[in-house]
């Protein structure tokens, strides 16, 4: 049995073979809320793959061009502090990285459905709770959980005045029940136009659209994904002073895309990203797959996501 080679340990091996794994493969990175520093741990563990602009990426793609060994880094939602620390990471260390703002967020600092949701979700008295729409029956066993499920359907499904009532029913109970503001529920605040437009004075970091209500485009009209779009890029460009030309769409699942968006989004813009994983050189420009990566992903699993999409681009 093998045990080791020289002073190189098993793990050691794995990692030097998922290192190799990597440079055959072209790949977006889709993040979210991450911690700055497990970021660096997770890119400096895939290297020696090359970090390029997305839209570099997207360029060589539509010239029939490999980029194998290249990927690049998006990062989704616009929230604040983590923008603020994620940007001065990239910066830092010259990776040049895409940032996808959903515009009405930065416009009023109104949380997004999901924020909301998990600020609540942790608070909700596990009772009986009376609302307008009737008795929500909180007491039994997995009762939050089994809300909680149902709450992450329909905002990847509906139309966001479907679900945003009942969230913001649930708010005022909650706020009520801990004796506090709502405003002292409220998830962190977006980042601000004013330090959009500072950062992007620097050509390693880009704003791009991730429309404006982060709704589910397959829950709107073509009326609606034309007003998401088109509104969206005009703002972001007014903000950065440069064009807006990449859409991320909110939540990223075919079922939240639906049929109509890739059409539109082509119409606006020269790539839009989803949440399904893959590689990105055989992929269409409007449904570019991505590789989610959260902060509990252990550098060995990070990798083994990239290995899988290698493997599904072979």
């Amino acid at each position: 049995m093998l045990s080791f080679i020289g002073n190189r340990t098993p793990k050691t091996l794995h990692f030097d073979l998922l290192r190799r794994m990597c440079l055959r493969a072209e790949f977006v990175l889709a993040l979210h809320e991450m911690p700055a520093q497990r970021l660096a741990d997770v890119i400096e563990s895939i290297g020696p793959a090359q970090i390029v602009p997305l839209a570099e990426l997207v360029q060589r793609k539509k010239e029939g061009k490999r980029s194998f060994g290249s990927f690049a880094i998006t990062v989704d939602d616009g929230v604040g502090y983590n923008v603020r620390a994620l940007a001065q990471l990239f910066l830092a260390r010259a990776w040049p990285a895409t940032f996808y703002l959903p515009t009405q967020y930065l416009d009023t600092g109104e949380p997004m459905a999901f924020q909301w949701w998990r600020r609540l979700k942790p608070l909700l008295p596990p009772r009986k709770l009376k609302l307008k729409s009737g008795v929500l029956d909180l007491s039994r066993p997995g009762a939050v959980e089994a809300l909680s499920r149902s709450m992450e359907q329909r905002w990847r499904r509906e139309r966001p005045e479907t679900y945003l009532p009942l969230i913001s029913e649930l708010a005022d109970i909650v706020a009520q029940e801990i004796g506090v503001t709502r405003v002292k529920l409220r998830a962190p605040g977006p980042i601000s136009w004013s330090e959009v437009a500072e950062l992007s004075r620097n050509d390693l970091i880009r704003f791009e659209s991730h429309g404006v209500s982060h709704a589910a485009m397959s829950a709107l009209t073509e009326e609606e994904i034309v007003f998401e779009m088109g509104r969206s890029q005009r703002l972001i460009e007014e903000h950065t002073g440069r064009p807006c030309r990449h859409l991320c769409y909110p939540f990223g699942s075919r079922t939240s895309i639906g049929h109509l968006s890739p059409r539109i989004a082509s119409r606006f813009y020269d790539s839009a990203v989803t949440m399904e994983l893959g590689a990105t050189h055989d992929a269409d420009p409007w449904l570019l797959p991505r590789i989610p990566l959260y902060p509990e992903n252990s550098l060995l699993f990070a990798r083994m996501k990239i290995l899988l999409t290698r493997g599904m681009s072979n």
